[in-house]
């Protein structure tokens, strides 16, 4: 597999795998808004989707439960589009939680559904504090002592409830830094991110001095942030990225300069958001729906909302034993990372089928309404393969650059025992000679001897003698060298 791994285009799937018309729809004019971040905004409208119907669904899996919920971790080169798009995710997410906010009677002052708005990630900010207030159940002629005069309220967070937790600058929260005062940003994703047929998905938190704070957050996440240093370290050792539906490109330069030149041409123009972000609400509001209706015909049973048609099981490991095939071809470094990802690939791919089956929904004969059929999880594992492959693509790309760059770092020896091998005229080595020495001893071809150069130059002082170059180890590499 090639390490730098492009996305299939949405419009050239095979027809067997073709996601439903509303989703190329949708995708299709994201297009238009970030151009070549067709992938992002697939994966944009299913983290949308799986948060509206939540209340309303439930994924068995024999004693456990899943949720609907569909998290999103984008990492991708910056000044690539992600801004753009996530500006009119944006508008969309708050325009249908205005629809369906208006249809359950929660309006402005106390909102179901609302947008994570919060660039402070301290634990206050996220998952609130507590705060002293007067106790309005007693009056001064109660003649109430100090202590019943005040009591202590919880001062929720930014994380508490139900809506999207769009994180535009994600590099930002704690996953990736070590910082005293977000050291439990890491937990507090952990937990939220668990199902929630259970309690283990509320974030609870003991104060040294004062009740115990319970964070009630229910949100789905879309996060994204440029590539950041030591990426494969945060995988590894965070359990954050592991249980989100994790994007990882670095987008190539030609595309890059393509994306400008879109820029360049679309001076000038002006194209409105408000009816494609009108249609699109409006269409994520029906789906939403359609889905209480159901919910309310099946009086509230959750997890008979979708039906598993037969096929489904042998096509969901058919997939599985795809993903074993593909990681025994890759080297065992990328195949652990990308191991920790199996399990939560597979359950992507079940979240991502009755999804589909939701969203085609409105369009299906009477019969089929409902029913998760085997080309639903084709649809759902092209989804998690793009994923999951454009991951192993970064993993070996960014393992090749370690290698290189290690193997980079070792040839300093080799120019050091290039310099003392050679003739020299008062320390002075002929750097020509240099060169043809490390050819034939350690097989470093002259073109690589001058380009790597650069990074072991400031060991040496160098002079021009007409056209000969020289170069001189200098005092303090020279004792060192010696030691």
């Amino acid at each position: 597999m090639s390490s730098n791994y492009e996305i299939q285009d949405i419009n050239d799937v095979d027809d067997s795998e073709k996601l439903p018309m509303a989703v190329i729809d949708w995708t299709n004019t994201f297009s238009e808004v970030s151009r070549y971040n067709d992938y992002p905004a697939i994966l944009a409208y299913f983290c949308l989707l799986g948060q509206i119907i939540k209340d309303n669904i439930v994924i068995p899996y024999g004693y456990t439960k899943e949720d609907s919920r569909f998290h999103v971790g984008w990492i991708q080169t910056a000044r690539s589009g992600k801004s753009v798009l996530n500006d009119f995710l944006t508008q969309i997410t708050l325009r249908t939680f205005e629809y369906i906010n208006s249809h359950l009677g929660r309006h402005e002052d106390d909102p179901y559904l609302t947008m994570f708005d919060v660039v402070d990630y301290t634990d206050a900010a996220l998952i609130g504090s507590v705060k002293t207030v007067r106790n309005e159940h007693y009056g001064e002629e109660d003649h109430p002592t100090a202590d019943e005069k005040e009591v202590e309220k919880q001062v929720y967070g930014a994380l508490e409830g139900s809506g999207l937790a769009l994180f535009d600058e994600f590099e930002s929260s704690g996953i990736f830094k070590r910082s005293s005062h977000k050291e439990n940003v890491v937990t507090y994703f952990q937990k939220f991110m668990n199902t929630l047929t259970t309690d283990g998905y509320l974030i609870k938190k003991k104060l040294a001095h004062g009740p115990e704070l319970i964070c009630d957050c229910q949100r789905s996440v879309f996060a994204t942030t440029y590539v950041p240093e030591h990426l494969t370290e945060v995988i590894v050792t965070k359990g954050v990225l592991q249980r989100m539906f994790l994007y990882v490109r670095e987008v190539p330069q030609h595309i890059l300069d393509d994306m400008r030149r879109e820029l360049i041409r679309s001076l000038g123009t002006s194209k409105p958001r408000l009816k494609p972000t009108n249609k699109f609400a409006k269409h994520m509001f029906s789906l939403f729906n359609l889905t209480v209706e159901r919910y309310n015909e099946l009086e509230g049973d959750k997890e008979k909302i979708v039906e598993f048609t037969e096929g489904v099981h042998d096509s969901i490991e058919y997939e599985y034993n795809n993903m074993i095939r593909h990681n025994a071809k890759i080297p065992e470094e990328v195949r652990r990372v990308v191991s920790l990802f199996e399990t939560n690939s597979l359950i992507y791919i079940a979240k991502l089928a009755v999804l589909c089956t939701i969203a085609e929904t409105p369009n299906r004969r009477e019969e089929e309404r409902w029913k998760v059929f085997p080309r639903n999880v084709r649809q759902a594992t092209w989804i998690v393969r793009q994923g999951y492959m454009s991951l192993t693509g970064w993993m070996e790309q960014s393992l090749k650059v370690k290698r290189t760059s290690i193997s980079d770092q070792t040839l300093v020896p080799e120019y050091l025992d290039a310099w003392q091998t050679v003739d020299k005229i008062e320390g002075w080595a002929n750097k020509r000679e240099m060169q043809i020495y490390m050819a034939k001893r350690h097989s470093i071809g002259q073109q690589r001897f001058y380009r790597k150069w650069t990074q072991v130059a400031d060991k040496f002082e160098s002079k021009k003698m007409g056209k000969t170059s020289l170069v001189k180890l200098k005092e303090e590499q020279e004792n060192e060298s010696n030691i």
